[in-house]
């Protein structure tokens, strides 16, 4: 799956890809364009390269720390409008509270680390 793209994604087809018997919770986080002030819409530049490279290792990373069954992280480029979805991150773990806190870790690592930036139009 390719999780860095201009096209919006199915949140159904990525909870899906994390799925797995051996998982006791499946936690999704959605990021999306919220209404503010005269905000239009996001526009998101992004070095691709080394996105998708900090990407994968944020991946494994969290995989690792929080023992993880599986992680995907989709983060869309180029204008989004308000409303529309920005970025999912779906983790499934044997417990609730590793798939949660993995989540939160992974957002964080996202804008601490990635070369993604935004323009608000």
């Amino acid at each position: 799956m390719n999780n860095l793209q201009y096209k919006d994604f199915s949140i159904e087809t990525i909870i899906s890809s994390v799925s797995d018997l051996k998982a006791g919770a499946t936690v999704s986080f959605i990021g999306s364009v919220r209404c503010e002030d005269e905000l239009k819409a996001l526009q998101y530049e992004t070095y691709d390269e080394m996105a998708i490279k900090v990407l994968k290792q944020i991946r494994e990373a969290a995989i690792e720390k929080f023992g993880l069954i599986k992680a995907e992280i989709v983060h869309r480029k180029g204008q989004i409008k308000i409303g529309e979805k920005v970025v999912i991150i779906a983790c499934s773990a044997p417990h609730r509270e590793e798939a949660f806190r993995a989540c939160e870790w992974i957002i964080s690592e996202i804008k601490k680390s990635v070369p993604i930036w935004k323009k608000e139009i």
